[in-house]
């Protein structure tokens, strides 16, 4: 990820907001900002596009233009993402739907918790 800056320690932070809000503070405090990956970026980006309205975080950042586009543009797209997404979370100020959030919080939580390195 250096390529676009990395994780900062806000960064970590908002995603470590994000997890907490889908999995509970247990699961969230195995997120530092040394073990995010790169996949964890990319899961929980999926998990925000698939969870929260759309249309509030698609205005927000860019789309990539496919799945094909190579992987550093993607990661850069995900990182921008969880920055603009990230904030509702950390205040705990974010509304999701319940049936959203439980149907997508177990499907991405074993790629999320599994892609945090250790």
């Amino acid at each position: 990820m250096s390529d676009f800056g990395g994780i900062t320690n806000e960064d970590a932070e908002k995603i470590k907001a994000i997890v907490k809000a889908f999995y509970g503070a247990q699961n969230a405090e195995r997120v530092t900002k040394g073990n995010i990956s790169d996949k964890t970026v990319h899961y929980v980006a999926l998990l925000l596009i698939e969870t929260v309205d759309c249309s509030r975080w698609v205005d927000a950042v860019p789309n990539p233009k496919d799945l094909l586009m190579p992987a550093k543009s993607i990661q850069k797209w995900a990182l921008r993402l969880i920055r603009n997404a990230g904030k509702p979370f950390v205040s705990e100020t974010v509304e999701i739907n319940v049936m959203c959030k439980n149907f997508r919080a177990a499907q991405f939580k074993p790629n999320i918790m599994s892609s945090l390195i250790y």
